[in-house]
């Protein structure tokens, strides 16, 4: 019966001839819905595959949302289905101010426009600074901008989807579901600091200046007469890089101890930005 109930208006809206012309005039806008009620729910801006899977499960824990997209198309059929999903621009004040974000309890950018993204919590900012705002991207690019504008939490797609791969095949090799779990948050937690270590070789992908001024991994191979040979590790000066591993002898230690005193032969994997492992190699190497 709720069911029924639910859908009733959107039909009707749909059925009932409407003397206006315009293929946007019939659009459901942020201006139908009024922010009285309104209270801790959740706005998502955007509400395409990403947008819709969250308001689902939003919809699932019966915590209420109200969404905002320009694709007139989506918007009217969403609506239609009954779904509380209007036309328009997060980034203008009127209209998030029509969804409540005043009373909002968090506010999910779940497209991946990063311009976009911008004025949204521009907007948002000024509107409410004390309110949670989650944000996507593709990748670990734009998290920090993002992060600086105001974004609580900035989910990167390829991370997340590298991390859940790799915790699949845990789960598949018989490894506990609580360590997966933790190895998970622990990865959040460090901001997907092992997922964002990879070894970067000569493909066309590192013409991108992009990506070559992203942290990267590389191993050095301590040669007889380096200046580091016989030093501990925490007594170099390697300002913005992280050691992750010390091969010695073919075994390979992950987070070595900073008293670990460095051999020739042994290679150290360095973990930074392009220039400061560049100037790190060049004080181990001497």
């Amino acid at each position: 019966m709720l069911s029924r109930i639910r859908y009733n208006y959107p039909i009707a809206r749909r059925l009932v001839p409407s003397k206006r012309t315009s293929a946007r005039d019939d659009l459901p806008r942020a201006s139908d819905a009024t922010a009285a009620g309104l209270e801790d729910h959740v706005i998502i801006c955007g509400y395409g595959r990403i947008g819709q899977s969250v308001g689902h499960f939003l919809e699932e824990e019966k915590i209420r949302f109200i969404a905002l997209d320009l694709d007139a198309s989506r918007v009217r059929e969403a609506h239609l289905a009954g779904e509380p999903v209007f036309y328009g621009d997060a980034a203008d004040r009127g209209i998030l101010e029509s969804v409540g974000i005043a009373t909002a309890r968090l506010m999910v950018i779940s497209h991946h426009d990063t311009a976009a993204a911008l004025r949204v919590l521009q907007v948002a900012r000024q509107l409410r600074p004390g309110l949670p705002v989650m944000a996507r991207t593709r990748d670990e690019s734009q998290v920090d901008e993002l992060r600086q504008a105001g974004a609580v939490e900035v989910v990167p797609e390829t991370l997340e989807a590298a991390m859940m791969i790799a915790a699949h095949a845990l789960l598949l090799l018989d490894v506990p579901l609580t360590r997966v779990v933790r190895r998970i948050q622990e990865q959040r937690g460090n901001r997907y600091r092992l997922l964002r270590e990879f070894i970067r070789g000569d493909g066309g992908f590192l013409d991108d200046a992009h990506v070559r001024a992203r942290d990267r991994l590389h191993p050095v191979l301590l040669p007889l007469g380096s200046p580091a040979v016989g030093r501990a590790l925490g007594e170099l000066a390697l300002p913005g890089v992280v050691v992750t591993a010390l091969v010695r002898n073919g075994e390979r230690r992950l987070e070595p101890p900073l008293d670990m005193r460095l051999e020739a032969g042994d290679v150290v994997v360095l973990f930074g930005s392009a220039g400061d492992v560049e100037r790190a190699e060049a004080t181990i190497l001497g």
